[in-house]
Protein backbone atom coordinates (compact mmCIF):
# COMPACT_ATOMS: atom_id res chain seq x y z
CA UNK A 1 0.00 0.00 0.00
CA UNK A 2 1.40 3.38 -0.97
CA UNK A 3 2.23 5.71 1.89
CA UNK A 4 0.30 9.00 2.03
CA UNK A 5 2.38 12.05 1.33
CA UNK A 6 1.69 15.45 2.88
CA UNK A 7 1.54 17.86 -0.05
CA UNK A 8 2.29 20.91 2.12
CA UNK A 9 5.40 19.25 3.49
CA UNK A 10 6.58 18.53 -0.07
CA UNK A 11 6.04 22.15 -1.10
CA UNK A 12 7.88 23.35 2.00
CA UNK A 13 10.76 21.01 1.23
CA UNK A 14 10.98 22.24 -2.34
CA UNK A 15 11.11 25.86 -1.19
CA UNK A 16 13.79 25.19 1.40
CA UNK A 17 17.24 26.08 0.18
CA UNK A 18 19.91 23.47 0.80
CA UNK A 19 22.47 24.42 3.42
CA UNK A 20 25.75 25.49 1.87
CA UNK A 21 28.87 24.73 3.84
CA UNK A 22 31.18 27.67 4.40
CA UNK A 23 34.58 27.36 2.67
CA UNK A 24 37.40 26.42 4.99
CA UNK A 25 39.93 28.84 3.50
CA UNK A 26 39.66 32.53 4.53
CA UNK A 27 40.84 33.43 1.02
CA UNK A 28 37.88 31.69 -0.61
CA UNK A 29 34.84 33.74 -1.72
CA UNK A 30 31.98 33.30 0.70
CA UNK A 31 34.13 32.56 3.75
CA UNK A 32 33.28 35.94 5.32
CA UNK A 33 29.56 35.84 4.52
CA UNK A 34 26.91 35.66 7.23
CA UNK A 35 23.41 35.93 5.76
CA UNK A 36 21.81 36.56 9.17
CA UNK A 37 24.17 39.41 10.08
CA UNK A 38 22.81 42.85 10.91
CA UNK A 39 23.54 45.62 8.36
CA UNK A 40 26.56 47.04 10.21
CA UNK A 41 28.18 43.64 10.68
CA UNK A 42 27.43 42.74 7.06
CA UNK A 43 29.15 45.94 5.93
CA UNK A 44 32.23 45.18 8.06
CA UNK A 45 32.40 41.61 6.76
CA UNK A 46 32.08 42.90 3.21
CA UNK A 47 35.00 45.23 3.86
CA UNK A 48 37.05 42.28 5.14
CA UNK A 49 36.18 40.20 2.09
CA UNK A 50 37.30 43.02 -0.22
CA UNK A 51 40.57 43.40 1.68
CA UNK A 52 41.21 39.66 1.53
CA UNK A 53 40.73 39.74 -2.24
CA UNK A 54 43.13 42.68 -2.39
CA UNK A 55 45.65 40.75 -0.30
CA UNK A 56 45.46 37.85 -2.76
CA UNK A 57 46.20 40.20 -5.65
CA UNK A 58 49.14 41.77 -3.82
CA UNK A 59 50.62 38.41 -2.86
CA UNK A 60 50.72 37.44 -6.54
CA UNK A 61 53.25 40.20 -7.13
CA UNK A 62 56.92 39.34 -7.06
CA UNK A 63 58.51 39.89 -3.66
CA UNK A 64 61.10 42.12 -5.31
CA UNK A 65 58.37 44.64 -6.11
CA UNK A 66 57.27 44.78 -2.47
CA UNK A 67 60.40 45.69 -0.48
CA UNK A 68 58.54 45.80 2.86
CA UNK A 69 57.02 42.34 2.49
CA UNK A 70 58.62 39.80 4.81
CA UNK A 71 57.80 36.28 5.99
CA UNK A 72 56.71 37.88 9.25
CA UNK A 73 54.21 40.15 7.52
CA UNK A 74 52.76 37.19 5.63
CA UNK A 75 52.46 35.27 8.90
CA UNK A 76 50.68 38.19 10.57
CA UNK A 77 48.21 38.26 7.69
CA UNK A 78 47.43 34.56 8.16
CA UNK A 79 47.05 35.05 11.90
CA UNK A 80 44.59 37.89 11.35
CA UNK A 81 42.52 35.78 8.99
CA UNK A 82 42.41 32.79 11.35
CA UNK A 83 39.15 33.94 12.91
CA UNK A 84 35.86 32.19 13.46
CA UNK A 85 33.43 34.25 11.39
CA UNK A 86 30.45 33.20 13.49
CA UNK A 87 31.98 34.74 16.62
CA UNK A 88 32.61 38.15 15.09
CA UNK A 89 30.53 41.05 16.31
CA UNK A 90 30.26 44.38 14.52
CA UNK A 91 32.97 45.84 16.75
CA UNK A 92 35.42 42.96 16.34
CA UNK A 93 34.77 42.83 12.59
CA UNK A 94 35.63 46.51 12.24
CA UNK A 95 38.78 46.01 14.29
CA UNK A 96 39.81 43.15 12.02
CA UNK A 97 39.10 45.22 8.91
CA UNK A 98 41.23 48.07 10.24
CA UNK A 99 44.10 45.71 11.09
CA UNK A 100 43.98 44.19 7.61
CA UNK A 101 44.03 47.63 6.04
CA UNK A 102 47.25 48.48 7.86
CA UNK A 103 48.82 45.12 7.04
CA UNK A 104 48.13 45.45 3.31
CA UNK A 105 50.51 48.42 3.17
CA UNK A 106 53.40 46.08 3.98
CA UNK A 107 52.37 43.58 1.33
CA UNK A 108 51.88 46.06 -1.51
CA UNK A 109 54.20 47.49 -4.07
CA UNK A 110 54.95 51.13 -4.84
CA UNK A 111 51.83 51.54 -6.98
CA UNK A 112 49.55 50.30 -4.21
CA UNK A 113 51.08 52.51 -1.50
CA UNK A 114 51.02 55.66 -3.62
CA UNK A 115 47.46 54.92 -4.69
CA UNK A 116 46.55 55.21 -0.99
CA UNK A 117 48.39 58.52 -0.79
CA UNK A 118 46.50 59.78 -3.84
CA UNK A 119 43.26 58.76 -2.18
CA UNK A 120 44.19 60.66 0.98
CA UNK A 121 44.97 63.75 -1.09
CA UNK A 122 41.54 63.56 -2.71
CA UNK A 123 39.87 62.83 0.61
CA UNK A 124 41.23 66.10 2.01
CA UNK A 125 39.10 68.01 -0.50
CA UNK A 126 35.85 66.34 0.54
CA UNK A 127 33.84 68.10 3.27
CA UNK A 128 32.83 66.29 6.42
CA UNK A 129 35.66 63.74 6.37
CA UNK A 130 37.01 63.05 9.84
CA UNK A 131 40.61 62.32 10.76
CA UNK A 132 42.08 63.42 7.47
CA UNK A 133 45.76 63.62 6.68
CA UNK A 134 46.14 67.24 7.79
CA UNK A 135 44.60 66.43 11.17
CA UNK A 136 47.77 64.50 12.00
CA UNK A 137 50.44 65.46 9.44
CA UNK A 138 51.29 68.50 7.39
CA UNK A 139 50.04 69.12 3.89
CA UNK A 140 53.65 69.68 2.83
CA UNK A 141 54.58 66.15 3.90
CA UNK A 142 51.79 64.68 1.80
CA UNK A 143 52.87 66.66 -1.26
CA UNK A 144 56.49 65.66 -0.66
CA UNK A 145 55.58 61.97 -0.62
CA UNK A 146 53.41 62.33 -3.71
CA UNK A 147 56.28 64.01 -5.54
CA UNK A 148 58.59 61.13 -4.64
CA UNK A 149 56.07 58.70 -6.12
CA UNK A 150 56.12 60.46 -9.47
CA UNK A 151 59.91 60.43 -9.73
CA UNK A 152 59.95 57.06 -11.49
CA UNK A 153 62.00 55.12 -8.96
CA UNK A 154 61.13 54.87 -5.27
CA UNK A 155 63.63 53.58 -2.75
CA UNK A 156 62.71 51.15 -0.03
CA UNK A 157 63.33 53.86 2.57
CA UNK A 158 60.94 56.27 0.84
CA UNK A 159 58.26 53.59 0.63
CA UNK A 160 58.82 52.72 4.29
CA UNK A 161 58.32 56.36 5.23
CA UNK A 162 55.08 56.56 3.26
CA UNK A 163 53.82 53.32 4.79
CA UNK A 164 54.75 54.55 8.27
CA UNK A 165 52.63 57.69 7.88
CA UNK A 166 49.69 55.81 6.39
CA UNK A 167 49.72 53.17 9.12
CA UNK A 168 49.74 55.86 11.80
CA UNK A 169 46.85 57.63 10.07
CA UNK A 170 44.84 54.40 9.80
CA UNK A 171 45.55 53.65 13.46
CA UNK A 172 44.24 57.05 14.52
CA UNK A 173 41.04 56.49 12.54
CA UNK A 174 40.62 53.02 14.00
CA UNK A 175 41.01 54.34 17.56
CA UNK A 176 38.56 57.16 16.88
CA UNK A 177 36.06 54.69 15.46
CA UNK A 178 36.49 52.43 18.47
CA UNK A 179 35.88 55.35 20.81
CA UNK A 180 32.68 56.27 19.00
CA UNK A 181 31.43 52.70 19.14
CA UNK A 182 32.25 52.47 22.85
CA UNK A 183 30.32 55.69 23.49
CA UNK A 184 27.35 54.26 21.61
CA UNK A 185 27.51 51.03 23.62
CA UNK A 186 27.69 52.97 26.89
CA UNK A 187 24.72 55.02 25.78
CA UNK A 188 22.79 51.79 25.23
CA UNK A 189 23.70 50.63 28.72
CA UNK A 190 22.83 53.88 30.45
CA UNK A 191 19.60 54.42 28.53
CA UNK A 192 18.52 50.86 29.33
CA UNK A 193 18.97 51.59 33.04
CA UNK A 194 17.19 54.92 32.74
CA UNK A 195 14.32 53.26 30.88
CA UNK A 196 13.72 50.95 33.85
CA UNK A 197 13.83 53.92 36.23
CA UNK A 198 11.38 55.86 34.05
CA UNK A 199 8.96 52.93 33.97
CA UNK A 200 9.00 52.63 37.76
CA UNK A 201 8.58 56.36 38.30
CA UNK A 202 5.88 56.64 35.64
CA UNK A 203 3.83 53.82 37.16
CA UNK A 204 4.33 55.15 40.68
CA UNK A 205 3.32 58.69 39.75
CA UNK A 206 0.35 57.39 37.76
CA UNK A 207 -0.86 55.38 40.75
CA UNK A 208 -0.57 58.38 43.06
CA UNK A 209 -2.37 60.66 40.59
CA UNK A 210 -5.17 58.11 40.30
CA UNK A 211 -5.53 57.77 44.07
CA UNK A 212 -5.49 61.49 44.81
CA UNK A 213 -7.38 62.61 41.73
CA UNK A 214 -10.23 60.17 42.21
CA UNK A 215 -12.17 58.14 39.70
CA UNK A 216 -11.68 58.63 36.00
CA UNK A 217 -8.01 59.58 36.19
CA UNK A 218 -6.78 56.27 34.78
CA UNK A 219 -8.46 57.05 31.49
CA UNK A 220 -6.71 60.42 31.31
CA UNK A 221 -3.36 58.91 32.34
CA UNK A 222 -3.54 56.23 29.65
CA UNK A 223 -4.71 58.80 27.11
CA UNK A 224 -1.88 61.28 27.64
CA UNK A 225 0.68 58.49 28.02
CA UNK A 226 -0.21 56.93 24.69
CA UNK A 227 -0.50 60.30 22.96
CA UNK A 228 2.90 61.42 24.25
CA UNK A 229 4.51 58.12 23.26
CA UNK A 230 2.96 58.41 19.80
CA UNK A 231 4.32 61.93 19.35
CA UNK A 232 7.82 60.95 20.49
CA UNK A 233 7.86 57.89 18.22
CA UNK A 234 6.69 59.94 15.25
CA UNK A 235 9.39 62.54 15.91
CA UNK A 236 12.02 59.80 16.03
CA UNK A 237 10.70 58.35 12.78
CA UNK A 238 11.00 61.68 11.01
CA UNK A 239 14.51 62.12 12.35
CA UNK A 240 15.61 58.70 11.07
CA UNK A 241 14.03 59.36 7.69
CA UNK A 242 15.28 62.90 7.09
CA UNK A 243 18.33 63.65 9.25
CA UNK A 244 20.23 60.49 10.16
CA UNK A 245 22.22 59.26 7.18
CA UNK A 246 25.66 58.40 8.57
CA UNK A 247 26.29 54.98 10.10
CA UNK A 248 27.68 56.45 13.32
CA UNK A 249 24.62 58.67 13.74
CA UNK A 250 22.26 55.75 13.22
CA UNK A 251 24.17 53.59 15.67
CA UNK A 252 24.12 56.33 18.32
CA UNK A 253 20.40 56.94 17.81
CA UNK A 254 19.43 53.27 18.16
CA UNK A 255 19.36 53.24 21.99
CA UNK A 256 17.60 56.60 22.09
CA UNK A 257 14.83 55.27 19.86
CA UNK A 258 14.17 52.46 22.31
CA UNK A 259 13.51 54.80 25.22
CA UNK A 260 11.99 57.70 23.28
CA UNK A 261 8.36 56.43 23.46
CA UNK A 262 8.71 56.15 27.22
CA UNK A 263 10.05 59.69 27.42
CA UNK A 264 7.04 60.82 25.41
CA UNK A 265 4.68 59.04 27.78
CA UNK A 266 6.30 60.74 30.78
CA UNK A 267 6.05 64.09 28.99
CA UNK A 268 2.35 63.49 28.43
CA UNK A 269 1.82 62.70 32.11
CA UNK A 270 3.63 65.90 33.13
CA UNK A 271 1.41 67.88 30.75
CA UNK A 272 -1.64 66.30 32.41
CA UNK A 273 -0.39 67.45 35.80
CA UNK A 274 0.15 70.95 34.44
CA UNK A 275 -3.35 71.07 33.02
CA UNK A 276 -4.96 69.71 36.19
CA UNK A 277 -3.09 72.18 38.35
CA UNK A 278 -4.10 75.16 36.25
CA UNK A 279 -0.58 76.54 36.56
CA UNK A 280 -0.41 77.31 32.85
CA UNK A 281 -3.17 78.36 30.50
CA UNK A 282 -2.64 77.02 27.01
CA UNK A 283 -4.54 77.92 23.87
CA UNK A 284 -8.08 79.15 24.55
CA UNK A 285 -7.97 77.81 28.09
CA UNK A 286 -10.32 74.87 27.38
CA UNK A 287 -7.93 72.09 28.38
CA UNK A 288 -10.32 69.86 30.29
CA UNK A 289 -11.60 67.89 27.29
CA UNK A 290 -9.99 64.60 26.38
CA UNK A 291 -9.16 65.86 22.90
CA UNK A 292 -7.25 68.88 24.25
CA UNK A 293 -5.34 66.70 26.72
CA UNK A 294 -4.41 64.18 24.02
CA UNK A 295 -3.37 66.93 21.60
CA UNK A 296 -1.17 68.70 24.13
CA UNK A 297 0.37 65.41 25.27
CA UNK A 298 1.10 64.45 21.66
CA UNK A 299 2.70 67.86 21.07
CA UNK A 300 4.82 67.48 24.20
CA UNK A 301 6.09 64.09 23.05
CA UNK A 302 6.66 65.27 19.49
CA UNK A 303 8.28 68.64 20.27
CA UNK A 304 10.90 68.83 22.98
CA UNK A 305 11.05 72.66 22.81
CA UNK A 306 7.30 72.82 23.43
CA UNK A 307 7.53 70.53 26.45
CA UNK A 308 10.51 72.37 27.91
CA UNK A 309 8.70 75.67 27.40
CA UNK A 310 5.71 74.44 29.37
CA UNK A 311 7.91 73.12 32.16
CA UNK A 312 9.81 76.40 32.26
CA UNK A 313 6.60 78.35 32.68
CA UNK A 314 5.71 76.20 35.67
CA UNK A 315 9.17 75.96 37.23
CA UNK A 316 10.50 79.49 36.80
CA UNK A 317 9.44 81.89 39.53
CA UNK A 318 9.06 85.40 38.10
CA UNK A 319 11.09 88.18 39.63
CA UNK A 320 9.32 90.66 41.85
CA UNK A 321 8.33 93.92 40.35
CA UNK A 322 10.63 96.81 41.07
CA UNK A 323 7.89 98.73 42.87
CA UNK A 324 7.27 95.83 45.25
CA UNK A 325 10.85 95.55 46.34
CA UNK A 326 11.89 96.84 49.69
CA UNK A 327 13.57 100.19 49.74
Amino acid sequence: MAQAVDASAVRHGLRRKPAVARPTSPFAPGYWERPEADPELAKALGRIQAQVAEACALLELDDAKAPLRTPQSKQRLLELLTRDVDTLSADSAWELANALKRELLLLGDRHYVWAQLDYEAGREKKPGRWHGWTDHFSEEKLQELLTVGTSGTVSADAQAEAVHHLRMLYQERAEAGLERRVRADLKVKYLSILAVVLVVLFLGLSAIVQKIGGGGMWESIVLVGCAGALGATLAGTFRVRDKLVELDDLRSFRPAMRVQPLVGAVSGLVILLVLESGAVALGNGNTSSWAAQALLAFTAGFSEPFFLGVVQKVAVIPDKQTGDSKK
